[in-house]
């Protein structure tokens, strides 16, 4: 006779683990399809299947919910982009790789759902203080992301310079291609980003290797100026 499977049950903590990740993710899914007017506490926790109270318990405010949802989209968006550059063989490894990826999670739908709360904030108070901080925290994964994988360029000045170019330039395409569309155009400016990645970290790789010396005058000493004792020579 078969003996039934004992079910293994949860603790209070992995309970507390999972409604909050429902609500997340319903909240997340709430912002893509519907944007921050169609966003509320009651419609996420409906949609997630939890009782109202448990949503409260978890993101008392609809800020504070908006906030975590925002982080919850940043740590996917991360993981996704450490995979793939992990995917990649090592010899595909280059700026201009880790550029081209990082243009794709800009587009995903996630982030533009992000950078529709961004466009919110501007006149929304409440929205824009408590997104701030976790956008900040984003952006110095993304730069600490960058040095990691690439560790000779990450203490140059104009590295990081280029990197703040870079981003600001991904963001407003995927805000125009989110307001105009599919532009004809985008392949070139995704390969002149590419480009502008890739010779920052060259520089910085010169930079950090130092400017020699010629050959030529490499090791030769000066002659000291010959000295005359009085009278012409």
């Amino acid at each position: 006779m078969a003996t039934a499977a004992i079910p293994i049950r949860r603790t209070q903590e992995e309970r507390s683990q999972a409604t909050c990740r429902l609500l997340l993710d319903a909240a997340v899914d709430c912002l893509i399809e519907h944007g921050l007017q169609g966003f509320s506490t009651t419609i996420v926790a409906d949609r997630a299947g939890v009782s109202r109270g448990a949503q409260l318990h978890h993101f008392p405010t609809r800020a504070a919910l908006v906030a975590a949802a925002v982080e919850h989209v940043f740590a996917r968006l991360t993981e996704d982009y450490e995979r793939g550059f992990a995917a990649l063989d090592e010899k595909d490894r280059s700026p201009a790789r880790a550029v081209a990826l990082l243009q794709a999670i800009c587009l995903d739908p996630r982030h533009s759902a992000v950078l529709d709360l961004y466009a919110a904030a501007r006149t929304d108070a409440e929205l824009r203080a408590s997104i701030v901080p976790v956008a900040a925290r984003h952006r110095e994964n993304v730069i600490a992301l960058a040095g990691r994988y690439f560790p000779h360029a990450a203490g140059d000045e104009k590295f990081r310079l280029t990197l703040d170019l870079l981003l600001h330039a991904m963001v407003g395409m995927a805000l125009a291609r989110g307001f105009y569309g599919e532009d004809p155009s985008a392949p070139a400016l995704a390969g002149l980003v590419e480009k502008l990645a890739t010779d920052a970290a060259t520089v910085s790789a010169q930079s950090l290797r130092g400017v020699r010396q010629p050959t030529a005058t490499r090791g030769r000493k000066k002659r000291a100026p010959e000295k005359h004792s009085g009278g012409k020579p």
